[in-house]
C-alpha cells in the first residue's frame, strides 16, 4: 500500500540556487528578460541607461513607465521562493527573470518602483546571499525616481531595475577601449532587442530607447532608439506563392505557422543579416510567444543548418494546441519541442499547395541552386587560390574566362609599411596588410577565407598584372597610384573610426 502523508511544510531555496540558474544568460538576453518584465508591467516606454563615472560604465539602470509595484508585490517579485500567477498574455514564464537575469551579471540588483497611489518602494538582494532580502528607504526611493531625468516616467507610476558592481562589463583603464566597448554594446543590444520585440516595436505598443548617463554631471547623452527588425521583412514576389500557411494537427486540434522562402535578391537587407554579418544569418523556425520572439532560426532536430536551406524561415506561434509541447528555456532564448509536436511538424502542409514541410524544403534548395547559377563571361581573370573560399572559387570559374598564367592566391600578413595591398609577382600573391584587417573583414582575424568581398575587387582590379611576365613603366605608374588610393582609403576609414570613437566617449 502507499505511504501516507504526515506533514507537509515549504522549504525555502537554498542560497545557491543564484548560481544555478541564469548562467546561460548573456548580456543581451538578460536586457531583453529585463524588458519582458516591463510589458508586463503594461509599459509604453523602456530606457536602458548605462550609469557612466568618470569615463568608466559602473552599472546600468533598465527603466520604465509601467503599472509599478507596490510593498507586497514587490516583496514577491523578489523572492526565489514565490512564482506570481501569470495572465496568458504575460512575457513572464518562471518568475525567475529579473532576479536570474540581473545576478547573472551584476553582484547587487536593485529595485526601485512606485505604483500610482501607493507609496515608493525599494528592495536590494546580493549575489552572494540572493534570499536575504533588504528593505531600501522609502524616501531615498523616492529621491532616486524624481532624479531619473527621464521626462516622460514617474508622473504616476514606474519601475526602476538597477545592477550595481557589474561582472561582465569591460575593466580596461583604457579610454579608448573603453569607448569601444559600450559602443559595441551598445548596437549589439540594439540589434538584439530589434530582433526580439520587433512586433511590439513595429506595432508602436512600447518605444525601447538606450542612454548614457554621466553620474558625474547627471546628464545623459542622446537616447539611442531601438528599431524593429524583422527577420521576415522582405518583398514578396510576385506570383511566388510565398508566405504560405503551414498547417499541422496537434492533440487533435489544428495549429499553423507561416513558411517563408526569402526571396535571394534581398539577401543584402539587414532583416535577413540580423545584425548585419554572414554569422548572424538564421535558417528554420522563429518561434514566438505573446509576439515575442523566443528562437531566432534553428531546426529542432527536424533537419540540420546547411547552406542549402539559408533562405528558408518558418514562423511559429506558440499558442493553444503547441503550448504543452513546448519547454522555454530559462533565458528565452530557445526551446524544445517533444515528440508529439516534432512529429506534427514534420507531417505538416502547407496551403493552398498541399506541399509537405521536407517537399518545401526540396524546393528551396532548388530555389538556391537557381539562384546561384552564374553565366559564363567573354572576360579573362587569374583564377583565385588560397585566401579565398571553395565557394567563391567557384564563382569565379562559373562566371569568368580562366587567364592561363596560372591562379593567385590572396593573403594576411605583417606588413612593415603602410601600404594596405603589396604584390608578390613572382609568388603569385596578393597580400593584405594585416594593420588593416579590422577595417577590411568583420569577425576575430583567424578566417583566412573572410573579406570576400574586398579580396575579390582586389582580384578584379590586379588580375592583369599577374597575367605577364614583364611590367612596363605605365603599368608600374598605375600600381604606384592604386597603392597610393588604397592608403588613402585606409587612413581616412581609421580616421573615421577614430572620430566615432571619441564621439561616443563624449
Amino acid at each position: 500500500m502507499a505511504a501516507r502523508v504526515t506533514r507537509v511544510r515549504q522549504a525555502p531555496p537554498d542560497p545557491s540556487i543564484a548560481k544555478a540558474i541564469g548562467r546561460h544568460h548573456t548580456f543581451e538576453t538578460a536586457i531583453a528578460d529585463l524588458v519582458d518584465n516591463s510589458l508586463d508591467a503594461t509599459a509604453s516606454h523602456v530606457l536602458v541607461r548605462f550609469l557612466e563615472t568618470d569615463g568608466a560604465v559602473t552599472g546600468l539602470q533598465v527603466i520604465d513607465d509601467g503599472h509599478g509595484m507596490d510593498s507586497a508585490q514587490i516583496d514577491h517579485a523578489m523572492e526565489y521562493a514565490r512564482k506570481r500567477s501569470y495572465d496568458e498574455k504575460d512575457q513572464g514564464h518562471f518568475g525567475l527573470g529579473l532576479k536570474a537575469a540581473s545576478l547573472s551579471q551584476a553582484s547587487i540588483l536593485n529595485v526601485y518602483s512606485q505604483k500610482y497611489g501607493a507609496v515608493p518602494t525599494g528592495r536590494t538582494i546580493e549575489a552572494d546571499d540572493p534570499t536575504s532580502i533588504g528593505d531600501l528607504d522609502q524616501d531615498d526611493v523616492a529621491q532616486l525616481l524624481s532624479s531619473t531625468h527621464v521626462d516622460i516616467l514617474f508622473q504616476k507610476s514606474g519601475t526602476v531595475v538597477e545592477w550595481v558592481k557589474p561582472r561582465t562589463f569591460l575593466t580596461s583603464q583604457d579610454s579608448s577601449d573603453r569607448a569601444q566597448w559600450l559602443s559595441r554594446r551598445i548596437e549589439e543590444l540594439r540589434t538584439h532587442l530589434g530582433i526580439v520585440f520587433h512586433r511590439h516595436l513595429a506595432s508602436g505598443r512600447v518605444a525601447i530607447a538606450i542612454d548614457v548617463f554621466d553620474t558625474g554631471h547627471g546628464e545623459s547623452g542622446v537616447p539611442r532608439s531601438v528599431a524593429a527588425i524583422d527577420p521576415f521583412g522582405y518583398k514578396p514576389l510576385p506570383n511566388d506563392g510565398f508566405p504560405a500557411d503551414l498547417i499541422f494537427d496537434v492533440d487533435g486540434r489544428r495549429a499553423s505557422g507561416v513558411a517563408h522562402l526569402w526571396p535571394a535578391s534581398q539577401a543584402g537587407l539587414p532583416q535577413f543579416r540580423l545584425g548585419g554579418r554572414p554569422g548572424g544569418l538564421a535558417q528554420g523556425f522563429f518561434f514566438y510567444r505573446n509576439d515575442r520572439l523566443l528562437q531566432v532560426g534553428g531546426w529542432n532536430t527536424l533537419t540540420v543548418d546547411r547552406p542549402e536551406l539559408e533562405y528558408v524561415r518558418i514562423a511559429v506561434d506558440i499558442d493553444g494546441a503547441l503550448e504543452p509541447h513546448v519547454t522555454i528555456n530559462p533565458e528565452k532564448a530557445g526551446l524544445e519541442l517533444d515528440a508529439d509536436a516534432k512529429h506534427a511538424l514534420l507531417d505538416a502542409r502547407l496551403s493552398p499547395s498541399g506541399m509537405r514541410l521536407h517537399e518545401f524544403l526540396e524546393a528551396a534548395e532548388g530555389r538556391r541552386r537557381e539562384s546561384r547559377r552564374y553565366v559564363k563571361r567573354p572576360v579573362s581573370l587569374v583564377q583565385p587560390a588560397r585566401g579565398m573560399s571553395p565557394t567563391m572559387r567557384e564563382a569565379f570559374a562559373e562566371s569568368v574566362e580562366a587567364d592561363e598564367s596560372g591562379s593567385v592566391a590572396i593573403r594576411w600578413r605583417i606588413e612593415a609599411s603602410e601600404a594596405p595591398v603589396t604584390l608578390d609577382l613572382d609568388g603569385r600573391t596578393i597580400w593584405l596588410n594585416s594593420a588593416y584587417r579590422s577595417l577590411m573583414a568583420s569577425g576575430d582575424g583567424t578566417d583566412n577565407e573572410d573579406a570576400p568581398l574586398v579580396k575579390t575587387l582586389l582580384m578584379i582590379l590586379y588580375s592583369r598584372y599577374f597575367e605577364g611576365s614583364y611590367l612596363g613603366s605605365r603599368e608600374k605608374a598605375e600600381l604606384a597610384a592604386w597603392d597610393q588610393l588604397l592608403t588613402a582609403a585606409v587612413r581616412d576609414e581609421s580616421a573615421r573610426e577614430e572620430k566615432e570613437l571619441r564621439d561616443d566617449a563624449d
